[in-house]
């Protein structure tokens, strides 16, 4: 028995010892071992991919308290603060990181990485040159030094460092495609499509890369390559909206409109829909002159973004459309509360000034208009023609040069340019200007007709009838053609002609200002018996007749009816009537 206590208290004894053995290895590995304080912090980057930041902050934190801290760990807190906005408090967890260990290229580039999020660019480059001391070869610390950069406006210190980034890792796809996006805001479409492409090569996901190589074509207008490319993105993903308005566009530029339209239905029926979604739409409706539809969209967009300055301004742009001139002027009045150099709006409230005549209001508005964006040669224009209307002929003259100057083949500048010399009795140089209108494009029915009506005003008759008859020529049907050689005639005192041409106007033609004044100057140089007597041939009298008789079958005019009963009476002529 005693033999037998003694193996068992033996063999206890050997166990404890083993035991004893077993708990100091454990004390040791816990000491050293840094298996826990990794499983936390590896959950914690899973929880933070899921986009659960709070859950992997949970487990940073918990893995930080743990023995043997590991810098990781804090670098994780501080990517996991930086996805929360909170750039002060990833910086101090990234500082500690570097505490732990001085070399840590990834705690100082994520550190830069905050500073200029929060604004210091100075201090993070600082930051960022300690990164790449310590490690030259991180792509990941060029990555973010790049995406600083490029946030700042830097896009050509940007785009170095993206090259870095890239010749170190070129299968990332996301270098190339920032890199992209950097080429794109530059305009650079045709080396951003490049690195799209790229991108798309090396990524599963690849529709951020097919669809700004779709947004790229079409800012290069071709129209077959963004329309393949959106449609495939499309594919990606129904459910972003994007894409279809790319598509919608393709349509509208070459000319498909059912197939713009359908787009629009369709993102609406699949796709999770915005603001710029329905602006968009209404813009299109707009363009196809559906204008009540496209208000009806414009005020979708406006529920959903009250103040969008494009929303308003399209809503502006449509109560235009639908001459609701005083609802248009509110929403552009809207537009510039929220940017007061917003130079379109300004330039539509000139331009609804200027039709109802108020110059001096829309002169105010071009004028801003001009301060606001200087490139744009229209608004030169307008305001030449508000100096015009309101008799300050010399400003006229200084902007309508400077109309010509930014834009030599403007050939409305021209013109008015000629009317205005008219005026002042600058014969000559008028001629010039008209002329040069009608060499910008000789072949032109417009041109022709007004230079013709140039030279008509300063007594070169035979030259604007040459111009008439080439109208007449271009197009047989142009009343404006016909009243162009009844004025020349009239002046010649050819009056048979005159009204050979009277008769050749249209009906449509008979409502215009100009058909009214001159049907009123002709019978007045017919009826006048002080200027004509008896040298008024039966033809002519025949022809004021029939042309009286063709006018008042149409419609009632008094002074057409004054003229026949005068010639009636002075002729005798009422049994040929």
């Amino acid at each position: 028995m005693k033999n037998k206590l003694s193996k068992i208290k033996e063999n206890i004894s050997k166990r404890i010892k083993k035991l004893d053995a077993f708990v100091d290895r454990y004390k040791s590995s816990a000491v050293n071992t840094q298996i826990p304080n990794m499983a936390y912090t590896n959950w914690g980057i899973q929880l933070a991919d899921e986009g659960r930041l709070d859950d992997a902050l949970d487990k940073f934190y918990t893995a930080s308290l743990m023995i043997n801290q590991h810098p990781s760990v804090y670098v994780n807190i501080g990517i996991a603060l930086m996805k929360q906005q909170k750039f002060e408090e990833a910086i101090k967890n990234f500082r500690k990181a570097i505490k732990l260990d001085k070399s840590n290229s990834k705690a100082y580039a994520m550190w830069a990485s905050s500073l200029s999020e929060i604004g210091d660019l100075d201090g993070a480059i600082k930051i960022y040159n300690i990164a790449e001391k310590y490690d030259p070869r991180d792509p990941e610390t060029y990555l973010n030094w790049g995406v600083s950069l490029a946030k700042a406006g830097k896009k050509i210190e940007a785009e170095e460092k993206l090259r870095k980034s890239a010749a170190l890792n070129p299968l990332n796809p996301i270098t190339p495609f920032l890199w992209g996006l950097i080429l794109f805001e530059q305009e650079k479409y045709d080396e951003a499509i490049n690195k799209f492409n790229h991108c798309s090569t090396y990524t599963d996901n690849k529709y951020d890369s097919l669809y700004y190589t779709a947004l790229c074509y079409l800012k290069k207008s071709d129209y077959k390559s963004a329309l393949d490319c959106a449609q495939k993105a499309n594919k990606e993903d129904k459910t972003n909206v994007d894409p279809y308005i790319i598509m919608a566009d393709c349509y509208l530029n070459t000319g498909k409109k059912d197939d713009c339209l359908r787009s629009f239905v369709d993102a609406e029926n699949n796709a999770i829909t915005n603001a710029r979604f329905y602006t968009n739409w209404g813009m299109a409706l707009q363009k196809y002159g559906y204008i009540d539809e496209a208000r009806e969209k414009l005020y979708k967009a406006l529920m959903i973004e009250p103040n969008q300055e494009t929303v308003l301004f399209n809503l502006g742009v449509n109560f235009m459309l639908a001459r609701e001139n005083t609802q248009a002027e509110e929403f552009f009045s809207k537009v510039l509360e929220l940017n007061p150099q917003n130079p379109q709006a300004l330039f539509n409230l000139a331009t609804l000034a200027y039709n109802r005549l108020d110059f001096d209001y829309a002169l105010k508005n071009y004028l801003a208009a001009y301060d606001a964006d200087k490139k744009n040669y229209a608004v030169y224009f307008n305001i030449a023609n508000c100096y015009h209307r309101k008799k300050e002929y010399s400003q006229a003259k200084v902007y309508f040069k400077k109309c010509i100057e930014y834009c030599p083949k403007f050939i409305q500048a021209y013109l008015n340019y000629a009317n205005l010399l008219l005026e002042l009795g600058e014969n000559t140089e008028a001629k010039r200007k008209a002329r040069a209108a009608f060499l910008l494009d000789k072949d032109s029915s417009y041109t022709n007709f007004a230079y013709g009506v140039v030279l008509l005003k300063i007594g070169e008759y035979i030259e604007a009838k040459e111009k008439f008859e080439t109208v007449l020529k271009i197009d047989s049907s142009n009343d404006m053609g016909y009243l162009g050689l009844c004025e020349v005639h009239l002046n010649l005192k050819q009056y048979d002609k005159c009204f050979e041409n009277l008769l050749s106007v249209s009906k449509e033609g008979r409502s215009l200002r100009e058909f009214d004044e001159l049907e009123t100057r002709t019978f007045a140089h017919i009826a006048n018996p002080e200027e004509n007597n008896d040298k008024i041939s039966i033809d002519v009298i025949n022809h004021a007749f029939e042309y009286c008789n063709k006018i008042l079958e149409s419609y009632n005019n008094d002074k057409v009816l004054a003229f026949r009963n005068i010639l009636s009476e002075k002729y005798n002529f009422e049994a040929n009537q």
